[in-house]
């Protein structure tokens, strides 16, 4: 199944928002999420959240902080490896 990039960045967005962060405030698309609170523990929660959301597993060795460090480069992170499956 194709998941577009409004659909990823949706998804993520919301579960940042709401279940990470615990944050009733809108997260900025291009806000930085580890000055917002996020730290390596989120990082594993979203990761599984994406396996669990999207199919999609992660390694956690692809991971480079920069490449993650927004909601939008997150992402278009996520959505490069759905559309590469």
């Amino acid at each position: 199944m194709a998941h577009d990039l409004a659909t990823v960045t949706g998804a993520l967005k919301e579960h940042i928002e709401g279940e990470v962060l615990l944050r009733k405030a809108p997260l900025a698309l291009d806000e930085d999420l580890f000055a917002a609170g996020f730290d390596s523990m989120s990082l594993s929660r979203v990761l599984v959240f994406v396996e669990e959301r999207f199919g999609l597993l992660i390694p956690d060795q692809e991971v480079v902080l920069d490449e993650v460090s927004t909601v939008d480069k997150l992402a278009r992170f996520v959505h490069d490896r759905l559309g590469s499956r």
